[in-house]
């Protein structure tokens, strides 16, 4: 909930937007005006690129999903024997798509929409009274559709008009946002911009361990730099990327780059006890010379400003970096480091002054080939097939308490179906909290702003005044982080739902309850289908993901550069950004294992251990991508002992997965070996002693500590 970059402007915007749609809906009597100014906040994101793609993707899903159900209700709407299981073999596609395609999730909004559209035929059937006429401002100024159309021409009517609601919003939702959306590009460069500073106030400092800004770096490199790589697909589809694309993402690489470095010489002076002044007279000279030379490229960034001079840093850069940096020879610990640092600060000015004019062996290769449509491996098309049972029999148990109970102001039930599954019983559950929290929020919103305001309110300003607030707060959730967005979402549906019944005043206060009600009957509903067939644990998927992630960082230990004087080899920049994506994930995955009960979770360790563990691999990679990247001079010894630590690491993987055979990989760790000829990777090869050795410390305190789950 605190304040972030673009919050606030985004929040304003969103509720801009409502209101915008609220004026047209209650202008020109659209039937349905709820479902049309929640629109907004459902298909609009926090850039103009994500607000556009999920307009033209998920609202174009919403407009043929209507078209497909007018399809199925010609040949169904008298044939409830064919109908209702042609709804269950559509919701079982539903499960089974949105879990094997690659995009599942369009699939998912199809055939949801689809479903739910044919279970309100059974209401059309008996009532008649899908759209209503309006005779007036009251909402008993109403004349039930049923008194001048056939339930067949309802059912169409209902259609037609959703299928118009859905195209005039995601044209307003474009419009707005390409004219008042945010550049994803802008974001972008912002965040890198803010990167390269966080690294200059840790260099000013002296990349002090427990200085501040080192804490706040450090903070930030744990996290890594997919948010940055996400902005920069969003800028190249949304074409706001005026420069080189290529030459963006390499600089996102060397940013993250950077601060590993950064970050890795304030713990390797700690680790090994070195005094900066001791270990050369030059340190605070690279640091300096380092920290102003970032400092102008994160001008360069935002502003583009070429004007601005080099000249405290001398004519030649590279250079002279290179040179402060060669003074660090006889400092085996921190001459890889500063090497490291010359070369990545100086490729960062390259890349950040002109990003068009770039060496081309600085740019990482483009991959052209397409992206696959389904997602690869046998265990995806079983995920799939479980995805499917368990929400097929979530929508048939729901629909028929609805049925039987003949309550159809609780089929929100249904929607909370589709909604509310994730895969994993972690994210089901967060998802659920979120979907109940906003219900009951905007539920209770809308009671009290009918008990207290609706009978003072006379005209559209009054309805807009009494409206703005909660919509702003609702956008302000929306616009916040992935974790509570949805809660935004569902507070601003369930008091639009309460407040706008019809095109006047009203005291009905049933709507309210019955959202909640429905809200609540669907997650007692996916809760109880998911811990029951085929329970999924986050922490199973986080097992997994880590195991991959072991197994590309060895991988990597034995990498061999085709070209050692080369910047970067394309394939080992492969390999590393997989094992940050890997670790990006299983990070994720963390967040959802403490909803998880005792009797599904198969967690590693409690949550601080698991962070701990994931935190102690990273610095290991770090390290060992040093000792990789050191060009010169050839060892037998070097290459035989990196060979045993991809052994070890393998093992670390396979138990990681199994939780086998413990006391055997502690045993088989490698020795770091003495190189007389290379004291750099001798030191070095005890840096990644130390790592190894903090991982497995990390290990026991908590296998100690009781707070394991067997793995299973």
């Amino acid at each position: 909930m605190a304040p972030s970059p673009g919050r606030l402007g985004n929040t304003i915007r969103l509720t801009c937007l409502a209101i915008l749609f609220l004026l047209i809906g209650e202008t020109f009597r659209l039937p349905e005006v709820a479902l049309f100014v929640w629109i907004g906040f459902l298909l609009s994101g926090n850039d103009a690129a994500t607000s556009s793609r999920m307009a033209l993707t998920g609202g174009g899903m919403i407009v043929i999903g209507t078209g497909a159900s007018i399809l199925c209700m010609m040949f169904t709407m008298a044939e409830p024997a064919i109908r209702l299981p042609l709804m269950v073999l559509l919701t079982l596609c539903a499960g089974y798509l949105s879990s094997v395609l690659t995009a599942g999730m369009l699939a998912n909004v199809f055939f949801f929409w689809t479903v739910y559209l044919l279970t309100m035929v059974d209401q059309v059937e008996s009532a008649g009274n899908a759209i209503d006429a309006w005779v007036g401002n009251s909402t008993d100024s109403v004349i039930r559709d049923s008194a001048y159309l056939s339930p067949e021409e309802s059912f169409l009517h209902e259609c037609l008009w959703f299928a118009l609601l859905y195209a005039v919003a995601l044209t307003l939702i474009i419009i707005t946002n390409h004219l008042w959306g945010r550049d994803p590009g802008k974001v972008l460069k912002k965040a890198e911009s803010d990167r390269l500073l966080l690294v200059a106030d840790a260099m000013d400092e002296g990349c002090e361990q427990h200085s501040h800004s080192m804490e706040r770096l450090f903070a930030a490199s744990v996290l890594g730099v997919s948010g940055m790589r996400k902005l920069h697909d969003l800028a190249v589809s949304f074409k706001s990327e005026a420069e080189n694309p290529a030459a963006s993402r390499a600089l996102i690489r060397y940013i993250s780059r950077i601060s590993l470095m950064a970050t890795l010489w304030a713990t390797t002076v700690n680790e090994k006890r070195i005094s900066q002044s001791e270990a050369s007279p030059t340190t605070p000279d690279i640091l300096q010379t380092s920290s102003g030379i970032l400092r102008h490229s994160a001008r360069l960034i935002v502003k583009a400003d070429d004007e601005v001079a080099l000249s405290a840093f001398g004519h030649d850069v590279a250079a002279n970096l290179k040179r402060l940096a060669k003074a660090f020879a006889p400092s085996p610990a921190l001459h890889p480091l500063a090497r490291e640092i010359a070369r990545s600060v100086g490729i960062i000015l390259a890349l950040s002054s002109r990003p068009g004019e770039v060496d081309k062996s600085l740019l990482p290769k483009v991959d052209d080939k397409p992206t696959p449509l389904f997602k690869p491996g046998i265990a995806v098309k079983q995920a799939g097939r479980h995805a499917a049972g368990r929400l097929c029999m979530s929508v048939i148990i729901c629909y028929l308490i609805e049925r039987f109970t003949d309550w159809p102001a609780i089929g929100t039930c249904v929607l909370t179906c589709f909604v509310v599954p994730m895969g994993t019983i972690g994210d089901t559950t967060h998802k659920m909290f979120l979907r109940l929290l906003g219900a009951l929020s905007g539920g209770l919103a809308g009671i009290f702003c009918i008990l207290v305001f609706m009978p003072i309110i006379t005209g559209i300003m009054g309805l807009i005044l009494m409206m703005t607030p909660v919509l702003f707060v609702s956008a302000w959730i929306k616009s916040g982080s992935d974790r509570i967005a949805y809660a935004g979402v569902q507070t601003a549906f369930a008091f639009c739902l309460s407040i706008l019944q019809g095109y006047g005043p009203t005291l009905d206060m049933q709507t309210a309850r019955d959202r909640v009600i429905g809200v609540l009957l669907g997650n007692v509903v996916v809760a109880l289908v998911s811990t029951t067939l085929w329970p999924v644990s986050v922490a199973t998927i986080a097992r997994k993901n880590l195991a991959e992630a072991v197994k590309t960082l060895a991988d990597m230990t034995v990498f061999k550069k085709e070209n050692p004087k080369a910047p970067f080899d394309p394939a080992q920049e492969k390999d590393r950004e997989a094992f940050g994506q890997a670790i990006a994930a299983v990070r994720s995955s963390f967040s959802g294992d403490a909803l998880e009960g005792a009797a599904v979770s198969k967690r590693l360790f409690a949550s601080d251990f698991n962070h701990r563990l994931l935190t102690d691999i990273q610095i290991l990679a770090v390290k060992i991508s040093v000792v990789v990247d050191m060009a010169h001079l050839s060892s037998a010894i070097a290459d035989t002992t990196l060979v045993a630590l991809r052994g070890w690491l393998d093992r670390f993987s396979q138990w990681i997965v199994t939780g086998e055979g413990y006391n055997e990989l502690k045993s088989s760790v490698p020795v770091p070996p003495i190189i007389p000829d290379d004291p750099e990777r001798t030191i070095w090869f005890s840096l990644i002693d130390d790592g190894i050795k903090n991982i497995l410390g990390t290990l026991d305190a908590a296998q100690s500590n009781n707070a394991g789950v067997s793995h299973g």
